[in-house]
C-alpha cells in the first residue's frame, strides 16, 4: 500500500511539472552585446556635432509622388536643408533649431514657425517628422518613446517603430570609423519616405574628446 501511494505521489508531481512546462511563457531571447554596441555607437555619433549628407529623397502620399535631391547639414544648434525637385515643389531652404524653423521657398516666400514638422506640413503638404528624421538617418532612434526596434548582432538598427512610423535601414557603410546607413525607408499609413544617401561627411575636427 505504501509503495502504491508513493507511485501515485510521484505520478502527480510528474504531471504538475509537465503541465508547468507546457504552459510556461516563452522568454524572448536577445543576442548578447547588441544593445551595448548600439549604445556605444550612439555615444560616438553624439560626439560628432558637425555632419552632413547628400541624398536622393523619394516621397509618396498615396495620391502622388516624386523624387528630388536633399542636402542636410548639421552643426550645434542648427539644421539646414537644401531641397531641389520632388512632387512639383521646386527648391527650398529650411533651417531649424531650438529657436524655431524658417522655410525659404524658391519664389522668395519666407515662412517661420515654432515647430519644423508643422511648418513642412503646412507649406509643403508633407507629413514628415523632420526632427525625428535627423536621428533616423544616422540609424538611431529619436528621443522619445519607441514602439519596437530590431538590432543585429553588431548593434545596428534593422528596423524601428516610432511615433507611428515604421522605419527600415539597409546597407550600412563605415564613415569616419562609424557605421551609417546608406538607405532608409519610412512609412506611415499611405505615406512613404525613402532616402538613398550618396555621400556622408562626418567632421571629426569638431568631435568631442574625453
Amino acid at each position: 500500500m505504501r509503495q502504491t501511494a508513493l507511485r501515485k505521489s510521484y505520478r502527480f508531481i510528474f504531471l504538475l511539472l509537465a503541465l508547468n512546462a507546457c504552459t510556461a511563457v516563452p522568454v524572448k531571447q536577445t543576442q548578447p552585446g547588441n544593445h551595448a554596441a548600439y549604445q556605444d555607437r550612439a555615444e560616438t555619433l553624439a560626439a560628432i556635432p558637425v555632419w552632413s549628407f547628400v541624398a536622393k529623397i523619394s516621397l509618396d502620399d498615396g495620391d502622388q509622388g516624386g523624387s528630388g535631391r536633399l542636402q542636410w547639414m548639421v552643426k550645434p544648434g542648427a539644421n539646414e536643408l537644401d531641397f531641389h525637385g520632388a512632387m512639383g515643389r521646386g527648391a527650398w531652404h529650411l533651417k531649424f533649431g531650438p529657436e524655431g524653423a524658417v522655410l525659404e521657398e524658391a519664389n522668395g516666400t519666407v515662412q517661420e514657425a515654432e515647430g519644423v514638422n508643422a511648418l513642412i506640413q503646412d507649406r509643403m503638404g508633407w507629413r514628415i517628422p523632420v526632427d525625428a528624421l535627423q536621428w533616423w538617418v544616422r540609424g538611431l532612434a529619436a528621443p522619445g518613446s519607441i514602439e519596437d526596434e530590431k538590432l543585429d548582432s553588431a548593434g545596428l538598427l534593422i528596423s524601428l517603430d516610432q511615433f507611428g512610423w515604421h522605419v527600415e535601414f539597409d546597407r550600412y557603410d563605415s564613415i569616419a570609423g562609424v557605421a551609417l546607413p546608406k538607405k532608409l525607408n519610412a512609412r506611415r499609413d499611405n505615406y512613404r519616405v525613402k532616402l538613398a544617401i550618396k555621400r556622408w561627411r562626418m567632421d571629426m575636427s569638431h568631435a568631442a574628446t574625453n
